[in-house]
């Protein structure tokens, strides 16, 4: 077995990144760096492989994507599926453009024809092309909203999806660290296939953008009742593709937030490249407001990802929910299907993470509503399914949205698409999304969801879910414990690292007015960083006073969240 002082000698020797190799020999003394950047090679997560950019195994660099590559060309020639090839793409952070040529340089000459996306581009776009190439493969570098000093792959497969389980094992065994890929197992550039940027952003457009579209009434959705849009890319790389969308769906152009426009994978002035992150979206409502507009749209740096932000008649901003974002689409796309819901099977799928009004909405519209492991890997699997029937609508509560099968993976360029015209739907009733989603409320009860992560080392990560499934809770916030639902169940077809909880029903505050809310909690470890994420939802069949009962079970979820996080703080 390779010594960890053999392999990181093999990886200086041919490791092409002068700057790595300077950072091997001056902290090859260290005992517990090498431990941290040899001893436990990548592994996928949820989304791929991410992990901060430094040299060895247990980072991302050139050497590991090679590794990566030979081992997804050696699955794709034992599936038979070399002749079809592989599709690569890249983001905009620092290194993901050599780290992808190397992916495709790799591929070539293995023998597997690998053409690259010549540019920056969303990681959708990737997705797309797998598809109209009947590619065998997709390998996309990038980090998506992970903190700046991070890199990564995800990995896609002749269906579309990104791998599952026990694929990506399959791919794991064979990135074997006893051999690496040096300069010389590499082919030739001009080997490898150039697609032009803009002509894959024609494609994925025409494929993914619907036109005409029509409201429940059967009338053409009019451009002119779309609100003003600030839109923000957070220094990533959607702006080009969602100018090219807009303008294919009749839409306006969006404002644009001008210093956060072009790609920059230094991501400049946000403290954090997640729309999800408090202060991300500062500039954009601040720009909003200068403007008097009242919405505000935001893809993550990868553009595979939806954040919406909307101004109230107090002027007062709201950062829709994944939950609450995902609901608003779903009630759209169900009236915009129409006539097709009525011809055959319609179906929807969403995370168990997620919130459960989506489900709920369905049920009530007759849509077949699937619940999914955590993972757009998951979540498009009931497509694959059922594929005769008709894909409507798929979603995480992480802000991930399909909103068409044009991409076998959530999108927020379309998403955003979808949402703009849903709000000039609505702008031409006189109301905003806020009001919709009271509408919804009222009519299939009021689902509050909320989510805190904790931040730790996953070992200490690891123990505070070892010793939760040893010995459950049986109250929070003095509420019992009425369910425990261990999603690593062996005899589960695919175990997941997630402990979901009930609790007895719970009537908050007011001794005049009972407000009885079923309670759920999710407890799993991030798929694509360090933290403990805990998802809660708080649900009410029959509300009666929708702002104040929305405030009473918030509040109740936030004292939830606050006693949970402390388990692994204290670990």
């Amino acid at each position: 077995m390779t010594t960890h002082a053999e392999l990181l000698d093999s990886w200086l020797e041919i490791d092409p990144d002068a700057a790595m190799r300077a950072d091997i020999e001056a902290n090859r003394a260290s005992t517990d760096w090498v431990q941290a950047h040899f001893g436990s090679p990548l592994r996928f997560g949820t989304a791929g492989m991410r992990a901060p950019v430094g040299p060895g195994p247990a980072r991302m660099n050139r050497v590991m994507v090679r590794i990566a590559a030979r081992a997804v060309g050696a699955e794709l020639i034992a599936a038979g599926f070399g002749s079809r090839g592989a599709v690569v793409g890249f983001d905009a952070r620092p290194g993901s453009a050599d780290m992808a040529f190397d992916a495709a340089r790799l591929l070539a000459a293995m023998g597997i024809p690998a053409a690259i996306i010549d540019g920056p581009a969303p990681t959708p776009l990737l997705a797309r092309q797998l598809l109209a190439r009947s590619a065998g493969a997709g390998l996309m570098v990038t980090a998506s909203h992970n903190p700046r000093d991070d890199n990564g792959l995800k990995v896609y497969w002749a269906d579309g999806t990104q791998i599952r389980p026990p694929l990506d094992q399959r791919i794991e065994a064979r990135m074997v660290l006893s051999s690496l890929p040096a300069d010389a197992d590499l082919a030739a550039r001009h080997e490898v296939e150039s697609l032009d940027v803009r002509s894959v952003i024609a494609e994925y457009v025409g494929a993914a953008v619907r036109r005409p579209v029509f409201d429940a009434d059967g009338q053409p959705v009019d451009p002119n009742d779309v609100p003003p849009i600030v839109y923000t890319a957070l220094c990533g790389v959607g702006s080009q593709t969602l100018a090219h969308a807009f303008a294919t769906a009749g839409l306006p152009p969006p404002i644009y937030v001008e210093h956060q426009r072009q790609p920059d994978g230094a991501f400049p002035g946000l403290p954090f490249p997640n729309p999800e992150e408090p202060g991300t979206l500062d500039d954009a409502m601040a720009l909003a407001q200068d403007r008097d507009v009242d919405l505000v749209l935001a893809n993550d740096p990868d553009a595979d990802r939806l954040a919406v932000a909307v101004r109230d008649r107090d002027s007062t901003w709201c950062r829709l929910s994944g939950d609450e974002l995902g609901v608003l689409l779903c009630d759209w796309l169900i009236r915009l299907a129409g006539e097709q819901r009525t011809a055959r099977q319609s179906i929807s799928a969403s995370s168990v993470v997620s919130g459960r009004m989506v489900e709920a909405l369905c049920t009530a519209r007759g849509v077949a509503h699937h619940r999914t492991l955590t993972g757009f890997k998951w979540i498009m699997e009931p497509r694959l399914q059922h594929a005769a029937a008709h894909w409507l609508f798929g979603y995480e509560e992480a802000l991930g949205y399909s909103v068409t099968d044009a991409v076998l993976d959530k999108d927020g360029i379309s998403a955003a698409v979808e949402f703009a015209r849903l709000a000039g739907s609505l702008a031409a009733r006189g109301i905003s999304p806020l009001e919709r989603l009271d509408e919804l409320a009222a009519e299939i009860g009021l689902h509050v969801t909320g989510a805190a992560s904790v931040r730790a080392d996953t070992e200490d990560i690891a123990g505070a879910m070892a010793a939760l499934r040893a010995d459950p809770p049986r109250t929070i916030t003095e509420l019992s414990v009425t369910k425990v639902t261990d999603w690593l169940d062996p005899s589960a077809p695919h175990p997941t690292d997630l402990v979901e909880l009930e609790l007895a029903p719970a009537t908050a505050g007011d001794p005049n007015r009972d407000l009885e809310a079923q309670v759920r909690i999710c407890i799993r470890p991030s798929g694509t960083e360090p933290k403990a994420k805990i998802y809660l939802e708080a649900v009410s069949p029959n509300p009666d006073d929708l702002p104040a009962d929305r405030h009473r079970m918030q509040a109740l979820l936030d004292a939830i969240a606050a006693e949970v996080s402390v388990w692994f703080k204290r670990a």
